[in-house]
């Protein structure tokens, strides 16, 4: 997208975040309307037909190359949504939340083994800070009771990590809009299989007709479209430790919410002083390096020097 720049990448990293940690709570309450691949089902037609509709004249010049990466990181994406429904089956979504914001440890990892060289200190730290807040929002006084749904959260932080891993390497070259509309197709297909295999006797249509389910598909269907296109955009320009970063504020959002729709407890000072760890941990994260400072300052006295 045109109007994600250099500049501003962050800023739609951390919108993307806002939309992410919403959409825990959107699917939470479809999960009493529908099972969960047919919900992904329903979202991925909507995304789907919405990207053809609006940005048509950019699904042009195709080539092989670029199907099968947009492909292949997409079936990613799949996984990551698989096991993220299945989380919230059986966990909160607040924890949920958090757990998926392991990533933020794990992506880190990643690109160290792609890029073959440790992390910087400034990302560690960032890191650490990161997730003692969210720790502290969704954790702190009732601890982290393992059970099967925290175990997939965390199948979800591994598959998510090594997908926004994947896009930065791989989608350089690839217009964000086309990437999103295989993204959708892939969806498409892979969420119909799995429906049709797990769910076929689950489904009650007579639900579809409940009108709290238009209002949550059309958010939810929001979501999965603008942050697929915001991400693919924005993750050329950020390197994917410093946007796990900006994710650690989903679950600021998700705990917000199901607080305030799900009934889910926020309380305390602690959850306060959590949130802002967080902000001061994505501040750290998007600093510039102080030699990277100067030599801007540097290029701005010159100019100054050279039109005087």
């Amino acid at each position: 997208m045109k109007i994600i720049t250099k500049a501003n990448a962050q800023f739609f990293l951390l919108l993307n975040a806002l939309f992410w940690g919403s959409s825990y709570i959107w699917s939470k309450m479809l999960l009493n309307i529908l099972p969960p691949f047919f919900i992904l089902f329903i979202c991925s037609i909507l995304g789907l037909l919405i990207t053809v509709v609006l940005f048509k004249k950019h699904l042009t010049d195709f080539n092989k190359r670029n199907i099968t990466v947009c492909i292949l990181i997409s079936l990613v994406s799949v996984a990551s949504n698989t096991f993220c429904m299945l989380a919230l089956t059986r966990t909160s979504s607040a924890n949920t939340a958090f757990i998926v914001q392991l990533s933020i440890i794990i992506t880190p990892i990643i690109m160290s083994i792609l890029d073959r060289k440790a992390p910087t200190p400034k990302i560690i730290i960032s890191a650490l800070l990161a997730m003692g807040g969210i720790y502290l929002i969704t954790c702190y006084g009732k601890g982290l009771q393992i059970n099967l749904g925290d175990i997939f959260a965390l199948c979800n932080a591994v598959c998510f990590s090594l997908y926004i891993a994947l896009q930065n390497k791989f989608l350089n070259e690839v217009n964000p809009v086309q990437f999103t509309f295989f993204q959708h197709a892939t969806n498409f297909i892979a969420f119909l299989v799995l429906s049709l295999m797990f769910e076929k006797s689950s489904i009650a249509f007579g639900n579809i007709l409940n009108p709290l389910f238009f209002v949550l598909i059309g958010l939810n269907a929001v979501v999965i479209i603008f942050t697929s296109l915001f991400q693919s955009s924005a993750i050329k320009y950020i390197r994917p430790e410093n946007a796990t970063i900006l994710y650690s504020f989903e679950p600021v959002t998700t705990a917000i919410l199901g607080a305030a729709i799900l009934g889910e407890k926020f309380t305390g000072i602690h959850a306060v002083v959590g949130c802002f760890i967080i902000l001061f941990a994505a501040i750290i994260s998007s600093l510039k390096p102080r030699h990277l400072f100067k030599k801007r300052m540097y290029k701005l006295l010159f100019q100054i020097n050279t039109k005087i």
